[in-house]
């Protein structure tokens, strides 16, 4: 079943620049809320646009006080070498075995994470949640953080 607003947002841990260096959705909604968005793959054209412009509007989230996090199914080092590439700073975080993938319900049925993003509060509670009909579509950013400021 998939996660939806009102809920508690499903916990992990995963593995972000390298297997050894590990984040955790319950460490970081401690310090604030979190945008938690999925994307298909390192090195997608679409990708690499949609995060490099989170990326480069980074200090509107931070302003709010909100992390940003980043899941695929891509390896630590996928992420490592892209996020170098790219000059994304924001935790990439390798769901290899798609649990979190499947446990939010965004997996798409060729097995690779949907395009979606997630706001959780401070509380870890699920406030706002788009999955975009295709993953050739990006989330509006303006959208990303109209739902943020609602989750204040």
């Amino acid at each position: 079943m998939p996660a939806d607003v009102g809920e508690k947002a499903p916990g992990f841990t995963l593995p972000s620049n390298s297997w050894e260096e590990k984040v955790s959705l319950e460490g970081c909604v401690g310090e604030g809320p979190v945008v938690l968005f999925f994307y298909p793959g390192d090195w997608s054209s679409v990708c690499t646009d949609q995060l490099s412009r989170v990326q480069s509007e980074i200090e509107r989230f931070q302003e709010k006080g909100a992390r940003v996090l980043a899941i695929s199914a891509d390896t630590p080092w996928s992420h490592r070498a892209w996020a170098e590439e790219r000059g994304i700073e924001f935790p990439l975080l390798s769901d290899l075995e798609r649990d979190a993938v499947d446990r939010y319900g965004v997996r798409h049925e060729n097995g690779f994470p949907e395009r979606a993003y997630f706001v959780i509060d401070r509380e870890g509670v699920i406030r706002a949640k788009k999955v975009e009909a295709s993953t050739k579509h990006q989330p509006e950013l303006e959208a990303v953080l109209e739902d943020l400021d609602k989750a204040l």
